[in-house]
This record gives C-alpha cells, structure tokens and sequence, in this order.
C-alpha cells in the first residue's frame, strides 16, 4: 500500500515536533534559570546596597553626635561647619554607592549579554 506524501508528510510532523520540542524547552528552561539567578544576583547587590547605605547614615549620625559631645559649647558657626562637612561626607558616600549601583548592573547586563552570546 502505497501513502501519498502529503498523508506521510502530515504523520511525520508531528513526530518530528516531539523530536525538536525538547531541544526547544531546554534551552527555554536554561535561559528563564539564567534570569532568575540574574534577578537573584540583582536583588542581593541591593540589599547589600541598602545595608551599606543605612550603615553610611548611622555612621554619619554617630558622629554628628560625638561631635556634639566633644563641642558642648560650639558656637552656631561651628555648628553649621560640622553640617557642611557632614554633608559633603554624606554626598561622597551616596556618589560610592551610585558607582556601585552602576557597576552592579553594568556587572549584570554583561553576564547577561554573554549568556546569549553562548
């Protein structure tokens, strides 16, 4: 008996799908794992971040009020010079963090890039 191609064609397909499906979902599993350890990496780079930011304030704040206890008697003057200094101390800080941030995701779309570039 003899089939016609087009009734061989439509029975093969489909067993040719189940052959090419997993390669498919394989390489769909492996790229959503790449993201999600991605994402991961992400969100621990910004509580480290934040961590690092709240110790930056507490530190800032702890001086602040050493200063004061070391200058009980500091004129208004004095005062406002500690707050600028803290102040650019503060900016410097938040400018180390904002490097960090950039480098943190610059770090991350390069991982990224290189994953698809595999």
């Amino acid at each position: 008996m003899r089939f016609p191609r087009t009734t061989f064609s439509l029975a093969v397909l489909p067993l040719a799908g189940l052959l090419v499906a997993p390669a498919i979902t394989f390489a769909h599993d492996e790229h959503r794992a790449e993201h999600e350890e991605l994402n991961a990496e992400h969100q621990w780079g910004h509580e480290d971040l934040n961590a690092e930011h709240e110790a930056g304030h507490d530190q800032l704040d702890a001086e602040h009020e050493a200063w004061h206890w070391r200058h009980p008697f500091a004129s208004r003057k004095e005062h406002r010079r500690e707050h600028k200094h803290l102040k650019r101390e503060h900016a410097e800080e938040h400018q180390q963090l904002n490097d960090e941030h950039r480098d943190l995701h610059e770090d991350l779309n390069e991982q990224h890039r290189e994953f698809h570039e595999d």
